[in-house]
């Protein structure tokens, strides 16, 4: 990964510099420029086709960008994959959603929190009951106002 470097202050969350995408002769970002300073919250709206799930796509890894750069927190993550992505702390989540009905909010929680606490996909090993993924999923509850 290559450093950004900021002339002043903390690098934003998210920069997109430059970045186009081409699908074959096909332009779909023409060169966008975008910051995210930390902290912040945007949305991104537009209509059907106008490239806001490409553009994602882009930022989350699942495609590859045709030129320019994305970096978060000041380090390059364009061309990188999107697991790869994801452990650097940006994730994506779709419009579906994936809980399960049989489960509590706070087991689905749980269940979210895994990864993040270092747990991988093996399944078959019990939690310990108030460990980290206990209290992490704990803390998102919190968060959204679902603890209770």
């Amino acid at each position: 990964m290559n450093d950004i470097t900021e002339t002043q202050g903390a690098a934003p969350a998210l920069r997109l510099a430059a970045v186009k995408k081409a699908f074959g002769a096909t332009e779909i970002i023409r060169g966008v420029n975008w910051e995210v300073a930390q902290g912040e919250c945007h949305v991104l709206i537009g209509p059907n086709g106008a490239g806001k799930s490409t553009l994602f796509g882009l930022i989350s890894g699942n495609l590859r960008v045709s030129s320019g750069t994305i970096a978060l927190n000041g380090q390059q993550i364009s061309g990188m994959s999107a697991s790869k992505i994801s452990r650097s702390g940006l994730g994506r989540s779709f419009q579906t959603n994936n809980l399960f009905g049989r489960m509590s909010a706070f087991e689905n929680a749980r269940i979210g929190a895994l990864r993040a606490v270092g747990h991988g996909p093996s399944f078959w090993r019990g939690l310990q009951h108030g460990g980290p993924a206990d209290m992490r999923a704990l803390e998102v509850l919190d968060e959204v106002g679902l603890l209770d």
